[in-house]
């Protein structure tokens, strides 16, 4: 009797104690991503204005890194975030005009992690695509809430595909939606991820925000800045208090970061209030490769797991997600497409031997990026929005573009092509010591020949891998039917291909004028059938038989267009299976009259 009792005993010690394993070995993940938050915008790096007593303590019991790198504007930087790959191959290549989704055949974090057990959320600023198949909820998000950009106060947008409004500041909704995720599944391995708006321009905070900062004699922008960061980490303190209160602290890992540097804000800030703002003199703003627009705060706090302190090590955003599943015991499917970053696992546990280790970060920028003196336009400044062809692709050059590479100790710059403090650019290679500089203040390019070419060519080979990248430089691919949805959209910005006339900007294909003019769409018909055609569009002026077509391989149906903002084309049918829609001016009757066919908004493609 007594025997069998104490076997009885064993066996629940022993179940009690493998339970308990294996939670611990699934622990939780919370990423906490601020929008345009840079180095110096809280006070643990020094700067002596702003309050942030909550963003600070977290970082205290935190891991903090001095050299942790992203990339220098939103979308790419969640696009490596989210597939542990260098932006580029993921088919983001700008954050607007068609080159901000995420190619459909990435793999994210969320589905990862949710094919091993976890319970996935996320809420607020998406930027990775927001038509059918590419928002959160088709990416492997039990949970999604996407913020309606930018909208700070009244907070609105969609969830699980739903419209929500809510009458409260953004950074307060998507706190409560995380912490309702976090109590209905503190049983279970779950992730939270939570990209905040704050400090994305409109510059708008609760006015008990602000005050104290206008007291404190900034100007009212940048106390309406600091006010915004303020609220966060009062919202934050929620939060980490839930964590807390529900036990979850030593089984969770927080991450917390921004997604670039400081936005320059021409129409907002003074060169005074970026003085006081830049505490740490660092080179540049969001939009270009120079230290203040890719160096981020990165605090990893893991309770009694992770001894807090600060280490130089250099890490970059590729490197979460390997991390997240490097510590979640988790083995990538053989088929998964090769990762670019590394963990940190080793770091986080305090291997010392890490620090020996030769490590690479990349880095790109877009040639519209680098912010400068001139107001910021829907076309862009250099044709930027235009679509790579992909026909082209391999022949882009490497002298052409803004990119960077980094070691352990140096920066190797192509092309910053950003005016800095001192009203000079750089344009061709420059190199320097960021241990010694990391103002990039000294090029020592010339000095440091043999350590430059050797970098020159690492960027060389590694732009070569990334125009061999099968989704480098990759527009969309539609989904037509997908659910069985009736009505479907195709962005008027996210062509394969546009003739040469034509403009894209951010949010339209414009200048549409010649009998040829075309723009070509990747289309994937899941639900086969007949589909009405219609082109929503501005047209300020036509002749009286200017027609357009639509044409998918075979069949094509035309109209003729007329001065209003919607035109039914007609219907086709289409098959099942990968095609292109083009959409071209085919007929001209008047050649004195102008065509001015002014701005393609979308096609709607309507099942029948």
């Amino acid at each position: 009797m007594i025997r069998n009792i104490i076997k009885l005993l064993v066996l629940i010690v022993f179940f009690t104690t493998s339970s308990c394993d294996t939670k611990k070995s699934k622990p939780n993940f919370i990423i906490i991503q601020l929008d345009d938050l840079g180095w110096d915008d809280i006070s643990l790096h020094g700067n002596g204005i702003i309050e942030t007593p909550n963003i600070d303590k977290l970082g205290k019991e935190s891991l903090q890194f001095n050299q942790f790198y992203v990339n220098s504007v939103c979308a790419p930087t969640r696009a490596a975030l989210l597939t542990g790959r260098d932006f580029l191959r993921t088919g983001i290549s700008h954050v607007n005009g068609g080159k901000g989704y995420l190619n459909l055949n990435e793999t994210t974090i969320a589905e990862v992690l949710k094919s091993s057990g976890y319970v996935t959320g996320m809420w607020g600023k998406w930027h990775s695509g927001y038509n059918e198949g590419y928002y959160p909820w088709d990416r492997g998000f039990d949970e999604a809430y996407v913020i309606k950009s930018y909208s700070h106060e009244n907070n609105y947008g969609e969830f699980n595909g739903e419209k929500v409004e809510h009458n409260k500041w953004s950074d307060e909704v998507i706190i409560d939606y995380a912490i309702d995720f976090i109590r209905k599944n503190k049983e279970k391995p779950f992730l939270a991820y939570i990209p905040s708006i704050t400090c994305h321009t409109p510059l708008k905070a609760p006015e008990k925000h602000v005050i104290k900062y206008k007291k404190k004699g900034l100007s009212d922008n940048l106390a309406i800045l600091y006010g915004m960061i303020d609220h966060f980490d009062y919202q934050l303190k929620r939060l980490l208090d839930e964590v807390e209160k529900l036990g979850l602290d030593d089984n969770t890992v927080i991450v917390f970061m921004s997604d670039n540097g400081p936005a320059v804000n021409n129409g907002e800030f003074t060169d005074n209030d970026r003085q006081i703002r830049y505490v740490s003199k660092l080179k540049g703003h969001k939009g270009n490769i120079w230290e203040n627009g890719v160096k981020s705060p990165l605090f990893i706090k893991w309770g009694e797991n992770i001894n807090p302190k600060i280490t130089d090590n250099l890490v970059g955003i590729t490197d979460i997600f390997p991390t997240i599943i490097d510590l979640a015991g988790i083995k990538l499917p053989e088929n998964n497409l090769p990762l670019d970053g590394k963990s940190i696992k080793k770091i986080i546990k305090g291997d010392v031997s890490v620090e020996q280790q030769e490590k690479l970060i990349f880095n790109y920028v877009n040639i519209g990026w680098p912010p400068t003196k001139a107001p910021w336009t829907p076309e862009g400044t250099n044709d930027e929005y235009r679509p790579v062809d992909p026909d082209k692709k391999s022949k882009l050059k490497l002298n052409d573009q803004i990119i960077s590479v980094r070691n352990n100790t140096y920066k190797l710059l192509l092309n910053p092509d950003v005016i800095n403090n001192g009203g000079s650019l750089e344009y061709g290679y420059a190199l320097y010591n960021i241990l010694l500089d990391p103002r990039e203040e000294i090029n020592i390019i010339a000095e440091e020949e043999e350590m430059a070419d050797a970098l020159k060519e690492k960027l060389k080979q590694w732009y070569n891998t990334i125009k061999k990248s099968p989704h480098s430089y990759k527009m969309p691919v539609f989904l037509i039917g997908k659910n069985n949805k009736k009505d479907n959209y195709i962005q008027g910005v996210a062509p394969v291909r546009i003739s040469h006339n034509l403009k894209n900007t951010v949010h339209t294909l414009n200048n549409w004028k010649e009998v040829g003019d075309f723009a070509e769409y990747s289309i994937d018909v899941l639900n086969p059938g007949k589909y009405s055609i219609i082109l929503n569009y501005n047209a300020d002026s036509v002749s009286g038989n200017t027609t357009i077509a639509a044409t998918v391989g075979n069949n094509s149906i035309s109209n003729v267009i007329v001065d209003n903002s919607l035109l039914e084309i007609g219907e086709i049918y289409l098959n099942k299976g990968k095609l292109v829609l083009r959409i071209e001016l085919t007929n001209i009757s008047d050649d004195n009259l102008k065509v001015n066919f002014n701005k393609l908004k979308g096609i709607q493609l309507i099942f029948q």
